[in-house]
């Protein structure tokens, strides 16, 4: 019984005459039912009367059918062609350059990685899978999807994850450059053998034979030629990485960091055509007419060429006729390519026959090769993610790790350039709905920027005091578009902290935030630290407790001194001492700063230490900035720069930190001559010692609370 080929996508006329002219020129499938299957009318209606004059021309008993219904091209067909290209030139395809290039981006071809490879496969992968479902659900049960479409890799990834029946991607790229080869180095083809694998269009010559022989040594005598004009990109990387590459120096050069992003000098230096397939593109759209006239033969019968090497038509002769075949196909990873990705798509030899495509395990590439390879199947991942699953932010990823567009944008222009291609290619009609991400972030929206926060605060906490009470505010925030009531259940770790209220229910409007106060009260001293949990039955408020800490005190040491020490990432920053005598408080301290940056007009901006004072009393806080100098010394004075009256300050540094001993006068900054004073400190550093980034720590550890003394230290030298 005669096979059902299925060709969708068949208004790429001229690669459609080509498919299935080869396929026809088979004896064994000269009878095949022919079904050909395009969304455009105009096209598909030319391609119904081509198909029908080469059946006519090769004199066949081959039947053509045409449909615009997918599912009923695909029924009963054993094999199916895929050709797609959605979106097309217009809009797509110059979306896919225009919107780039006014952040800086160029491109070449943009059709398989980078910028334009990503949204062509996110425009695409919906598309093929939707014909790889049809095919499991109405194809033969023997059906192999034989797909062409860009991006070969993506999409054939999406096709293995997403849909699972069996599938190969074919490009032409790999005898291709054989053929070219052997004429580089003046060989004949057929005396030239092979060994190729990687991905599609990132895949290597691992051998170039000559009857048997390695014939990379005439490859490298071509790269010596100095009149050589061609090839510039390939050879180069051949020079780099001891291997020579399947697809274009066009298509190489927007897969690797080295090339266009250098600018005018490089590009020209190896001859890389910008905008390359708007050129080809428009080529083929001006002589439209002239092909469709030639396609049909309308002065005179068609012509049909002798078969290609497109590898289609012998992978369907080789499983019909038993007929041992070595074809290159695009693949799922099952173990042939051992330093890839497990799973992702890869180019390798693969034997046909009627037991169907075998691939062939290759083992473990060249390292250098096989980074390169992962470069760019990590875009492919993020990308097939992305499509799969409708998480926006794979997008941004996938564009964040393509290798030409993290050397040429940064992650600012990434984001803004996928937020505008997205909107264009949604607004065309291409492009599906994705799930919304965090403003200019890579997170999704849904479980992180649509949580509920809620917060315990207080105010006025002394847990020092028996009989104080203070204020406990719960705050709810809520980021969505919905009004909400959010239950709550707040409690305390000490019983000697009484609460007025433990069960809560609060309401919060849309895109606002409410406050709950609650009375506390400190039934007894409370020397330990209390923690005031809040839970809550709600799976998307994420609810945050407080810690209580009593005052601590800073007690005089054998020396006489009070010591204290601050720490930052779990890394000791800073350590000092107190020393009070009649008239003033002595402030020893060493930071451990190596790169000091002061910034003197805002001095919490830069190198800085802030001492906080108070009495216990009287609790107003007195703030003193110790400003190392640039080059030398340390400057002490009060906000706004104010100079302190009757304080001293010496300091010494070196190349890993600098210590000052500063003595102010105890009526500047509030403290009585005897008895407990309260006391806080604050460093900011640029870099701590000589292993860590800087940052700003704190003795009581409440940053943006020194306004409030509740957790100073209490110090009685």
């Amino acid at each position: 019984m005669p096979c059902k080929i299925t060709l969708i996508g068949a208004g790429s006329v001229v690669f459609a005459k080509t498919l299935i002219g080869d396929i026809l020129q088979f004896p064994e499938l000269s009878d095949a039912h022919i079904c050909l299957m395009d969304i455009s009318p105009a096209r598909l209606k030319v391609a119904d009367i081509m198909m029908k004059k080469i059946v006519a021309k090769l004199g066949v008993k081959a039947r053509v059918e045409s449909t615009s219904d997918q599912r009923k091209a695909i029924k009963g067909a054993k094999y199916v062609i895929c050709t797609v290209q959605v979106g097309g030139y217009q809009p797509s395809t110059r979306r896919d350059f225009d919107i780039p290039k006014k952040y800086g981006l160029e491109q070449t071809i943009a059709d398989t990685l980078g910028v334009g490879g990503v949204f062509r496969g996110l425009r695409t992968i919906p598309v093929i899978n939707s014909i790889a479902q049809d095919i499991a659900d109405h194809a033969h049960p023997d059906c192999l999807f034989l797909n062409y479409s860009n991006p070969m890799a993506m999409n054939c990834w999406a096709v293995d994850e997403g849909v699972g029946i069996p599938h190969v991607g074919l490009c032409h790229s790999v005898f291709g450059t054989a053929m070219m080869l052997a004429s580089h180095a003046g060989l004949p083809y057929e005396d030239v053998s092979y060994l190729v694998a990687g991905v599609n269009h990132m895949a290597f010559f691992l051998k170039f034979q000559y009857r048997g022989q390695d014939a990379y040594p005439l490859l490298f005598k071509v790269l010596e030629d100095p009149e050589r004009n061609y090839e510039l990109v390939r050879y180069e990387m051949m020079r780099r990485t001891g291997y020579f590459v399947t697809e274009s120096s066009e298509h190489q050069s927007e897969y690797l960091p080295y090339f266009i992003h250098h600018g005018k000098k490089v590009i020209d230096k190896f001859c890389i055509p910008i905008d390359e397939y708007l050129r080809r593109c428009e080529a083929i759209i001006s002589t439209w007419q002239q092909t469709e006239d030639t396609l049909l033969g309308k002065d005179r019968d068609i012509d049909v060429s002798p078969q290609s090497h497109e590898y289609g038509s012998y992978i369907i002769h080789s499983r019909e006729t038993d007929t041992l075949r070595t074809v290159y196909g695009n693949v799922p990873n099952d173990g042939l390519i051992d330093n890839l990705t497990q799973g992702c798509c890869v180019e390798v030899p693969c034997q046909v026959d009627a037991t169907g495509l075998n691939p062939l395990k290759i083992g473990a590439l060249p390292e250098q090769l096989a980074a390169l390879c992962m470069t760019n199947v990590n875009v492919q991942r993020l990308t097939v993610e992305a499509a799969l699953t409708k998480k926006r932010e794979h997008i941004y990823h996938a564009v964040m790790a393509d290798p030409h567009a993290s050397s040429t944008l940064t992650l600012d222009q990434i984001w803004s350039m996928c937020d505008e291609l997205i909107e264009a290619h949604q607004k065309d009609g291409y492009l599906g709905e994705f799930a919304p991400t965090i403003k200019d972030t890579g997170r999704s929206y849904a479980g992180v920027g649509d949580r509920v926060i809620a917060k315990v605060k207080t105010k006025g906490e002394q847990l020092h005091k028996a009989g104080n009470k203070f204020t406990v505010i719960v705050e709810v925030e809520n980021p969505g578009e919905k009004d909400i009531s959010v239950p709550l259940l707040l409690s305390s770790s000490n019983p000697q902290l009484k609460l007025e209220k433990s069960k809560l229910k609060i309401a919060v409007k849309r895109r606002a935030t409410a406050k709950v106060q609650i009375q506390a009260k400190v039934l007894e001293v409370i020397e330990e630290p209390v923690k005031l949990q809040l839970d809550t039955d709600d799976s998307n408020v994420l609810a945050i407790g407080n810690k209580l800490l009593p005052r601590r005190l800073l007690e005089k040491a054998d020396d006489g001194l009070s010591h204290f020490k601050l720490q930052l990432a779990g890394f000791d920053a800073a350590v000092g001492s107190l020393k009070r005598t009649d008239k003033h408080l002595e402030v020893r301290m060493r930071i451990t700063d190596s790169d000091i940056k002061p910034n003197e007009a805002a001095p919490h901006k830069g190198s800085v230490v802030e001492l906080f004072f108070a009495s216990e009393d009287k609790p107003v806080i007195k703030q003193v900035f110790a400003i190392p100098g640039k080059k030398s010394g340390v400057q002490l004075v009060y906000r706004g720069h104010n100079k302190i009256p009757g304080a001293s300050v010496t300091a010494k540094r070196s190349k890993i930190d600098y210590s000052f001993t500063a003595k102010i006068p105890l009526s500047e900054i509030g403290v009585a001559k005897k008895g407990p004073f309260l006391f806080d400190v604050l460093c900011t550093l640029s870099a701590l010692g000589d292993a860590h980034s800087g940052g700003r720590c704190s003795l009581g550890n409440n940053f943006g609370s020194f306004l409030k003394t509740e957790h100073y230290h209490q110090v009685n030298p």
